[in-house]
């Protein structure tokens, strides 16, 4: 689909438009937004007020939790994690290097078919070189990610999840944290990296409780119009 033919869709209130239809409250959110907020209301509770989070799904996303509260900015589109972009002078995105889908297109130009679906991470079966090159490369991207956002905000704990086995993400936030012991960062207090504790149904689980979180845990004032 070209982009022109979904300019219309920009300014268009989807949720108002579903509203008038079925007579419910409609909720719309980020689905990596979504899955942040899952992990502050089912994830585990030893979490700090304030964290960044970082979801690996077939594009990779984020979320932004300020003092206790999904932020999620005027737009609704705070915490994109996906559009920071990194070193180099090709100038990609985090998108184009810690998603699912790179390491699809990696598979597919070494004429490797996709053993495993993305939808059961326990089924994940890849040849172990390409494996660990989209691995390093992910978590050298997400280091970059998690420098830059630091300089911004001083924030406690940057948590990694995503739609990955349970010792994939733990690999990740290993090679993120060995990448980022070896940068200079000067001036930059980093925060704890840990992982994510709700898994690959975060975002299913946060869509599902956007009404409670609306209600209690998002910040209303984020979504005012500035």
């Amino acid at each position: 689909v070209a982009s022109g033919d979904l300019s219309a869709w920009r300014d268009f209130d989807i949720a108002a438009a579903l509203a008038e239809v079925v007579k419910m409250p409609i909720y719309l959110c980020n689905d990596t937004s979504a899955a942040c907020g899952a992990e502050l209301v089912f994830g585990a509770q030893d979490k700090p007020r304030d964290f960044l989070y970082f979801y690996i799904g077939y594009f990779v996303g984020g979320g932004l939790v300020l003092d206790s509260k999904l932020y999620t900015g005027k737009s609704g589109n705070a915490g994109a994690l996906g559009s920071m972009p990194l070193a180099g002078a090709a100038g990609p995105q985090l998108v184009d290097v810690a998603s699912l889908a790179t390491l699809e297109a990696m598979l597919h130009d070494a004429g490797e078919t996709r053993r495993g679906s993305w939808s059961d991470p326990a089924a994940w079966s890849f040849s172990e070189n390409i494996f660990e090159q989209w691995l390093d490369g992910a978590a050298e991207a997400l280091g970059q990610a998690i420098h830059a956002a630091a300089c911004l905000i001083d924030f406690d704990t940057v948590m990694i999840d995503g739609s990955l086995p349970a010792t994939v993400r733990a690999a990740i936030v290993a090679r993120c944290r060995r990448y980022l012991a070896t940068q200079p960062l000067p001036g930059v207090t980093l925060p704890e990296l840990r992982e994510g504790t709700v898994g690959s149904d975060a975002r299913a689980l946060g869509a599902a409780s956007l009404p409670l979180s609306d209600r209690f845990l998002v910040d209303r004032d984020a979504f005012l119009k500035g």
